[in-house]
């Protein structure tokens, strides 16, 4: 079945600590991506679930990046040869504690574990880490990340047919996206992302994609953003999303959402009607169902 790289084992344990301050430049930017005219962000506003991830980014020059835009070594995950290619499977989030435009924040980031697994499409492996995200109040959030290392020979297996589902699970609320290059290049960019299969299509179809890949962090986002539109009261407490199929930007892509009374549960949909993530919300002061490792 293969093995896991010895620089990859030898990362488990690594910690990375960043610092930053959470500045109304990104949150007011990813507002108007999402739709908000003339946002209005301010000292002191609440920053929303999710959020976080516009702050504490890996700035790192040209020298330091490959070919497909990612880190070669972002400090934190080593490359792996035999495992180019990363992607993002999924995360867990436990919201502690609110964070507000103007505090000082703090990031520890450590690698947890590697696995190795076989599935349809061969071996691959998954990575874990955890982030921690400090303010003077103490923790405020934990997040979990899980990353996909797949070898190179699988990077052209994403063949895309327009073969329909037979239908979409039931929702008490859907939204209907459409996943214009613009978006997505302005989601990237708030989150310095570069990652080329996000936004340049000319790299995407080169790897054998059929368009660019709809980050999974922007579909989550938008998760959330749909339940604050229609439960401006929920309060969330923690959230989890699960990555199973990419979505492109070939087509529109629909999400679904269920809200019950300590809990909200989502879907999104491409435009196959084939599920492709499914996340889940759970109110502040609820039990979570994510074990997370503090």
């Amino acid at each position: 079945m293969g093995s896991i790289p010895n620089n990859l084992l030898g990362a488990v344990g690594r910690i990375v600590v960043e610092e930053d301050t959470i500045v109304a430049a990104p949150v007011a930017g990813l507002m108007a991506a999402f739709g908000s005219d003339d946002p209005d962000v301010r000292l002191g506003d609440p920053l929303p679930p999710l959020w976080h991830g516009l702050f504490c980014t890996a700035k790192l020059p040209p020298s330091r990046l490959g070919a497909d835009g990612l880190a070669k070594d972002e400090g934190l995950l080593p490359a792996a040869s035999d495992f180019p290619n990363k992607l993002f499977g999924g995360a867990r989030f436990d919201f502690r504690s609110s964070l507000r435009i103007g505090e000082k924040i703090r990031k520890e980031s450590e690698v947890i574990s590697f696995n190795l697994k076989e599935g349809r499409s061969g071996i691959f492996i998954v990575g874990l880490v955890q982030h921690r995200i400090y303010n003077d109040a103490g923790l405020a959030v934990i997040e979990e990340n899980d990353t996909i290392f797949r070898p190179s020979s699988k990077e052209t297996t994403d063949k895309f047919s327009r073969k329909e589902a037979s239908s979409l699970p039931r929702a008490t609320s859907t939204r209907v996206v459409a996943p214009d290059p613009v978006l997505m290049f302005r989601h990237s960019a708030v989150t310095y992302n570069s990652h080329r299969i996000h936004y340049d299509r000319d790299y995407a179809v080169e790897k054998g994609y059929p368009g660019l890949l709809v980050q999974g962090m922007l579909i989550a986002r938008l998760m959330l953003n749909m339940l604050e539109a229609n439960a401006p009261n929920f309060g969330v407490g923690s959230f989890s999303f699960r990555s199973d199929k990419p979505i492109y930007d070939n087509g529109h892509f629909t999400l679904g959402l269920t809200v019950g009374e300590t809990f909200a549960e989502f879907w999104a949909a491409d435009c196959r009607d084939l599920i492709c993530m499914t996340a889940r919300a759970n109110k502040e002061g609820f039990a979570t169902k994510v074990n997370f490792l503090s």
